[in-house]
């Protein structure tokens, strides 16, 4: 008898234990929750099992060319968002090209100058937006592809950098997702890697 009854007060330990983590862990995601909420933060974005919180941090991420990425975008609770998405030039890696003989600002004060969401591709659906770079994409053919026409190029187009955004937006909060194209290693590093609150 004494067997069975330290038997059963095992498992009775044991499913106290697990009870006290599952409400432990309910309890953090609850304020959790709303430290996000009065930061701003509706919604989040994510890929490849990275999430992004808006009015947070900002992500680099690197693409691969040739190949199609999907986006999903979620409210804190995993419903589904009115959100507004664009790929845009990145005002931080500006440079000067000539388009038929006029000089032009890679990033300038003309949003549709700087709008390249049809260059990539955007396509938004209700829970997530997809874009497609294709096989041997650069900076220099996305603006060739944009603009059309004679592009000659003032300064060197270096590699690495995150020469675009994509920005994501939806009841005033903001996510920005800078991304380079010509990178041989494909991946998302949030920087900083933390949540501040």
């Amino acid at each position: 008898m004494s067997k069975s009854k330290g038997a059963g007060s095992t498992v009775g330990t044991i499913i106290s234990v697990l009870f006290g983590v599952l409400l432990l862990l309910g309890i953090v995601g609850i304020v959790t929750y709303f430290a996000l909420r009065d930061q701003g933060v509706t919604f989040y974005v994510e890929c490849g099992g990275q999430k992004l919180y808006a009015n947070t941090d900002s992500a680099n991420i690197s693409l691969q060319s040739g190949k199609p990425y999907e986006f999903y975008v979620k409210t804190l609770t995993g419903g589904e968002v009115n959100y507004s998405v664009q790929v845009t030039s990145n005002s931080a890696n500006n440079f000067t090209f000539v388009h038929n003989g006029v000089p032009k600002k890679f990033y300038g004060t003309d949003e549709t100058d700087n709008d390249y969401s049809k260059v990539f591709g955007l396509k938004k659906e209700t829970d997530k937006f997809t874009i497609n770079l294709p096989k041997g994409f650069k900076v220099e053919k996305a603006i060739e592809e944009k603009y059309g026409g004679s592009i000659e190029f003032q300064e060197e187009i270096k590699s690495g950098l995150c020469y675009f955004v994509i920005a994501v937006t939806a009841d005033g909060s903001k996510a920005n997702l800078y991304f380079s194209v010509d990178r041989k290693v494909t991946g998302i590093e949030i920087s900083p890697p933390s949540v501040v609150f």
